[in-house]
């Protein structure tokens, strides 16, 4: 059934005795992700970009997320194994918690999913060995029954006659049953978590679809205890779990955990603003490109070649330390990684002054994610080349690349992601509601007609009349009521002055953005690392040793 149109639009008059109207509602709420140019995606990744396109073309999805999953799914296998050491005193582990950003079927799982599945390969090859390994450890353990019966009979018959007891015999004792090894796991409570970390001592990955209902339900069942295991879980620090069902408790030696997950930009926008700021949310990686163009897929994934070098991840055995138990071997930076390192740091700092909330959280994380980056990038290239020496050094072409992704790229999906999306629910009804009236160029609008319309945000009587609020007072509209024989008539008027709001806005960008042309927006943020400036279409790249200089599009 169609609706009745709104109220005719008439001739707006510029001139008409109503002050300017705030355009800002009108302008994007977010800015544009950023966008790495080939030749830079080439210098990040190295021997993985060809197949992270490849991956992201099979999937329909955009590259930033496969790439992501990519660096999140091998920081958790390196794990416990390596940890990056910039400086003595630096002591953390190498896992990564990554975060993809996007509205429902913008590829997100298809992403991940190119990275989980040579990972679910191995993960069959692991349950198919602990169920042969099982297997016989049960048929020894039939016969240490046996002979453990057997040996007390003959030990109390001894002991009756005066007699030492025989010796147990060895097979009378099958020893500890065979553990699992378990990779990921996707759902578990912060008690079953520990209990497998305490089983392996390289750490685990936590893989969930949809991150807001596990950052949310936080704390549901625990009194407050899974915010703190998981932000000790981000450090690999040593983690004690009290057990109601157990004597004794858990305890984990180096709790390290990397999280890999998606959500949508309205749930995140709820974690946000309902959220505790105690960094458990800036810890993220955060990727929020646009969608891809729909096509079909023209190369199959190389699925080997990820297994192959997630195996060689694994294959990195971890140190000992004084006790004869494992412990991470440090990687340390060379002087030239460590003056890479710490020019980043400083730079941090100073971006940090320029920001806040959530948003500057995360600017504070971002000089150890360089770190952890730098050490997964450094074995990833390692892992890519079988004849290959494992990194006993960072050095600063690896840093320098990390520092690149992490600060100059991955800030700005941040950015994107954190400070465009905590505008209030009456703001962003507002703005839905003023590009209704601009669409259509209307001059009224009335409670019943918006309602009929049942757009997003605009549902119920409350938040529209918050949105009529908003834009009052942004002399977008004013509020006339109309005498009938019942009760008044209300109606709001928009202001004649709205007529050319497309083209002024294009023309006139608000505060906080530039234009490189008519119509292109780029946010304007703290300033980038020295090499770095903003420009037409995004981010303008640094030139790459060995490689020319990427030409902006005109």
């Amino acid at each position: 059934m169609s609706l009745p149109p709104l109220p005719p639009a008439v001739a707006f008059d510029p001139k008409a005795d109503w002050p300017e109207p705030d355009l800002s509602l009108l302008n994007p709420v977010r800015p544009p992700p950023p966008v790495l140019s080939d030749a830079h995606f080439d210098w990040i990744f190295g021997p993985w970009a060809s197949w992270l396109r490849t991956a992201a073309a099979a999937k329909g999805a955009p590259l930033d997320y496969v790439a992501l999953g990519l660096l999140t799914t091998a920081s958790a296998l390196i794990g416990n194994a390596r940890w990056p050491l910039p400086f003595e005193g630096w002591d953390d582990p190498p896992i990564l918690w990554g975060m993809l950003v996007g509205d429902p079927s913008a590829g997100k799982s298809p992403a991940l999913d190119a990275v989980m599945a040579p990972l679910r390969e191995i993960e069959h090859a692991l349950a198919e060995a602990f169920k042969t390994a099982r297997a016989e450890w049960e048929s020894r353990d039939e016969i240490a029954a046996l002979m453990a019966a057997e040996w007390k009979k003959d030990a109390k018959k001894a002991v009756a006659e005066g007699k030492l007891p025989p010796p147990k015999p060895a097979n009378a004792d099958a020893g500890s049953p065979p553990i699992r090894q378990r990779l990921r796991v996707s759902d578990a409570t912060t008690e079953k978590m520990a209990e497998l970390l305490s089983q392996t001592s390289r750490g685990l990955l936590m893989y969930r679809d949809e991150l807001s209902g596990w950052l949310g339900g936080m704390d549901r069942y625990s009194n407050g205890g899974d915010r703190p295991f998981w932000l000790e879980a981000y450090g690999g620090r040593s983690f004690t779990v009290d057990r109601k069902s157990a004597p004794d408790p858990i305890i984990v030696d180096r709790l390290s955990v990397a999280v890999i997950g998606g959500t949508q930009p309205d749930r995140l926008n709820s974690l946000l603003v309902q959220g505790d700021d105690d960094g458990l949310l800036a810890r993220f990686l955060v990727v929020f490109p646009d969608p891809v163009p729909i096509s079909l897929p023209s190369n199959a994934i190389d699925t080997a070649k990820l297994r192959d070098a997630f195996n060689r991840l694994r294959s990195l055995a971890p140190g000992l330390d004084a006790n004869g138990k494992d412990c991470p071997v440090k990687v340390g930076f060379d002087e030239a990684a460590l003056t890479r390192f710490q020019a980043f740091r400083v730079t941090c700092r100073e971006w940090e002054e320029h920001a806040d909330g959530c948003f500057k959280s995360h600017l504070g994380k971002l000089s150890g994610q360089v770190a952890r980056v730098s050490c997964v990038l450094a074995h990833l290239d390692w892992a890519a080349n079988p004849f290959a020496t494992a990194p006993s050094r960072i050095d600063a072409g690896v840093t320098e690349r990390a520092a690149y992704l992490v600060g100059d790229h991955l800030r700005l999906h941040a950015f994107r992601a954190y400070g465009a999306m905590q505008d209030a629910p009456e703001i962003r009804s507002a703005r839905r509601l003023a590009r209704l009236i601009v669409g259509e160029t209307l001059s009224v609008v009335n409670m019943r007609e918006i309602q009929r319309r049942k757009l997003a945000d605009l549902g119920k009587a409350e938040q529209i009349q918050a949105a009529l609020g908003v834009l009052v007072e942004a002399d977008w509209l004013r509020r006339e009521t109309e005498p009938t024989t019942g009760r008044p008539k209300t109606f709001w008027i928009v202001n004649p002055r709205l007529g050319d709001a497309p083209r002024r806005v294009k023309s006139h960008p608000p505060p906080g953005f530039d234009t490189g042309t008519k119509g292109d927006k780029t946010a304007s943020l703290p300033p980038l690392s020295p090499f770095v400036e903003v420009s037409k279409g995004g981010v303008s790249l640094p030139s790459i040793p060995g490689l020319p200089q990427p030409q902006q599009k005109e």
